[in-house]
């Protein structure tokens, strides 16, 4: 007998969200064209859900980006795990909109992130806020400029007293990665 004609309505309801559960988990809600964009945002859009943070974003297809696999994942990887770091130390709203888009030949890729401790800047440079084992803190920015810098890209950093923003335009040339 089922569970509806045995009025189980409780454990009715936990078997369907342990199994819509396992389907969103096997989805992939974000489709760019790229494999690798992909299993990366993929990934961090579940991450980010399952810790209560809104995600919004804006892509679109990302099937000509020519940036080695390496390297989407370094800046891809280190600008959403800045991002979600913030959010989780935020009171109030917890959001990260993410924006990539391919456009006039340029790729575009913006992060926008509501934050609460202050940004500390120094000769120019943020400086990370991270406790634990500051060695390896702080590297995640330097390894994203030196990716851009790589393909000849730039970026601009700004914040506000509520928002971190970080974009990135790479040209689009061809090459053989």
């Amino acid at each position: 007998d089922s569970l509806i004609k045995k009025k189980k309505y409780d454990s009715l309801e936990s078997f369907v969200n342990k199994i819509s559960g396992q389907i969103s988990k096997e989805l992939d809600f974000i489709c760019t064209n790229n494999v690798i964009v992909d299993a990366v945002l993929n990934t961090k859009y579940q991450e980010i859900r399952d810790k209560g943070i809104v995600f919004v974003f804006k892509i679109n297809d990302l099937s000509s980006l020519n940036i080695s696999d390496e390297d989407v994942v370094v800046i891809m990887s280190n600008l959403l795990n800045n991002a979600i770091e913030a959010c989780e130390k935020c009171r109030g709203d917890k959001i990260i909109k993410l924006k990539i888009v391919i456009e006039d030949n340029n790729a575009i890729i913006s992060v926008k992130n509501t934050y609460e401790n202050a940004v500390i800047y120094e000769n120019g440079e943020i400086q990370t806020t991270k406790i634990l084992d500051t060695d390896e803190h702080g590297i995640g920015i330097k390894n994203i400029a030196e990716t851009i810098r790589k393909y000849g890209g730039s970026y601009v950093i700004q914040n506000d007293e509520r928002e971190f923003y970080f974009s990135i335009m790479i040209p689009l040339v061809k090459s053989d990665f």
